[in-house]
């Protein structure tokens, strides 16, 4: 008889220490009868069905409140039945015994990322009297946490990309303002010098021409940021942040197409003027322009 008491003991034992440990931190939403929501969060640990752990109403307000919360968890249903029980610590300055303490029976609802805890909520006081009823939901606040990075990811690229446009916007509205010079011409060798006035060049780059295999490369302060182009009737826009003092643009012709000389069309635009220039150069050559800023 000892041993099978023995027995029975030790797969007790061993039932009970394989039972998980389930932590989670919940965070949502209390809604009283009258429409008005209390932030509400909780962490749980439940073992076996057993279900303890503590609440925090109106984080963050002068009247939060952390409590403790015991109850019971049906796997098989997943619902919980949960209580707050005592006041651990508050930032209220209110009698305990006026503290409205939570009963809650909650059910999970929902699938996959949108998985939460729904149910009803009544509030008692020490002496069982019933001081607010209201709605109550809940969700993981890992989960939450991932939705919201996911909100907020979408949010910026939308802001990204109407920054964008309204930058674009901004430059074809100064495009339009900005007076026009008469074409300079440079040839092999030639140079030409521009005082400037805002922190940024934006160039253009086309063949006004009929498109016959023009190839240039353009170099800005050393940088080559063109290399072997095409230049086509489409016309090809550059950006560039210009440093203080002297900033230098070559420009030359790697190819020189059908009909030489490699003829392309430039337009530097500043944030109060457009520069427009035409480049004729042969194989090799190269046509300098300073802009001093």
């Amino acid at each position: 008889m000892s041993k099978i008491f023995g027995i029975l003991f030790l797969l007790f034992t061993f039932n009970i220490s394989a039972q998980k440990v389930h932590k989670i931190n919940y965070t949502g939403l209390l809604t009283l009868s009258n429409g008005t929501p209390l932030a509400f969060e909780m962490e749980l640990i439940e073992k076996g069905g057993i279900v303890n752990g503590f609440s925090v109403t109106g984080k963050g307000t002068p009247d939060e409140t952390k409590s403790d919360v015991s109850g019971i968890f049906n796997k098989n249903t997943k619902t919980y039945k949960l209580k707050e029980t005592q006041v651990i610590s508050t930032s209220s300055e209110s009698d305990l015994n006026t503290f409205c303490y939570i009963n809650m029976a909650i059910k999970e609802k929902g699938k996959f990322t949108l998985k939460r805890f729904e149910g009803t909520f009544i509030g008692l006081l020490t002496n069982r009297d019933t001081c607010a009823k209201g709605g109550i939901v809940l969700m993981e606040k890992e989960k939450l946490e991932k939705i919201k990075k996911k909100v907020e990811k979408k949010v910026d690229k939308k802001i990204k990309k109407r920054k964008k446009i309204e930058e674009e916007e901004e430059e074809e509205e100064e495009e339009v303002k900005n007076p026009v010079l008469s074409t300079q011409v440079l040839k092999d060798g030639e140079d030409m010098y521009i005082q400037w006035n805002s922190k940024k060049l934006v160039i253009y780059i086309w063949d006004a021409n009929t498109e016959d295999g023009d190839k240039i490369n353009l170099t800005i302060n050393g940088q080559q940021i063109l290399s072997n182009f095409t230049t086509k009737k489409k016309r090809k826009k550059v950006k560039y942040r210009l440093l203080e003092g002297e900033n230098r643009i070559e420009i030359t012709a790697t190819n020189t197409g059908t009909t030489p000389p490699n003829t392309s069309r430039i337009e530097i635009v500043d944030s109060k003027i457009k520069y427009p220039i035409l480049t004729q150069l042969e194989l090799g050559k190269s046509a300098i322009i300073t802009i001093v800023k």
